[in-house]
């Protein structure tokens, strides 16, 4: 028994078998597609690839959820998909699969829980850096999903009330693509996405580099600070390709340190937290969905309504 497991990015969409113990099979990656049409077909192609092994199908993405409805709403990055079903998504062919959906930081957050860097912590909070900043909080040991299932909308976040429009947000200020983006263009990289350059730029210290990333590093650290101030947790977990890099944790926690030395007041009384990295890296959304299908499946996570929402 195996499941298809697809976390839906705005600029990627990963995707890979998980045995019935968790076990991740395979995986790969491939670009998310512009259009609804494009996204049917390359969703259908998926199941057919597989369609001999699956026993389910396990999908998050970064976007608000009606489960009962199997859709996703103000989803970042795919309006289009807005409000569809995804089991029209995957067509009649596939109706006898039984299909879940979740937040893309719902479901990352579960898998750390579950089994990751969060697991036995009492309270923690998981940001994972990608396109934008997705995650969740843990009180208590659970997953704290709102009144609204809402909770953890990082992306959202203001911090720069001076500036209108999305510049002012955290999707754009500490999104890991958009970071980088910026130093391939400047260095002439052909390639605007390929991570590997980037970083090869900013361990080769290249000013045009380090300035972008220590700028990163710092928008992130900012949004841990008030994190901190706000949720006093034990750990923070960082999620998310970057994250396998060791100068990524490493420059946020100096960025943090300096944060905090400029306020007198918070130095004396703020303790510090821990900063480590997730236990499933970039395949975080992967387990994160399949954890959440379990769930749903043994009805654990109470079936939301659109009116409910409203």
């Amino acid at each position: 028994m195996a499941f298809l497991c697809v976390d839906i990015g705005g600029t990627l969409i990963k995707y890979g078998l998980l045995s019935e113990s968790g076990k991740l099979l395979s995986r790969n990656t491939v670009e998310t597609p512009k259009n609804l049409n494009d996204f049917k077909l390359l969703l259908r192609s998926l199941v057919e690839s597989y369609r001999q092994r699956i026993d389910g199908i396990a999908l998050c993405a970064p976007a608000m959820v009606i489960y009962d409805e199997k859709a996703f709403y103000n989803c970042e990055g795919l309006p289009f998909i807005n409000g569809i079903s995804m089991k029209k998504i995957f067509g009649p062919e596939n109706k006898d699969l039984p299909i879940t959906v979740e937040n893309e930081g719902m479901a990352a957050t579960t898998a750390e829980l579950w089994n990751g860097s969060l697991n036995g912590i009492d309270s923690g909070i998981l940001l994972t850096l990608g396109s934008g900043v997705t995650g969740g909080f843990v009180v208590n040991g659970e997953l704290v999903r709102g009144a609204h299932h809402q909770a953890g909308l990082f992306s959202l976040i203001r911090d720069e009330l001076n500036v209108r429009g999305t510049q002012g947000l955290v999707r754009s200020n500490c999104s890991a693509v958009n970071m980088i983006r910026a130093i391939n263009r400047v260095a002439g990289n052909e390639n605007e996405l390929d991570g590997i350059a980037a970083f090869e730029k900013i361990k080769s210290e290249d000013k045009n580099a380090c300035d972008i990333f220590a700028q990163f590093c710092k928008n992130i650290a900012q949004l841990l600070f008030n994190m901190q101030l706000t949720m006093d947790v034990q750990r923070f977990v960082i999620g998310g390709g970057i994250s396998n890099e060791e100068i990524v944790l490493k420059t946020i926690k100096q960025k943090y340190t300096e944060i905090v030395s400029e306020f007198p007041q918070a130095q004396q009384v703020l303790i510090y937290p821990e900063l480590v990295k997730s236990e499933y890296s970039n395949g975080i959304g992967l387990y994160g969905a399949f954890y959440s299908y379990m769930q749903q499946m043994n009805g654990e996570i109470r079936q939301e309504t659109k009116k409910e929402l409203k």
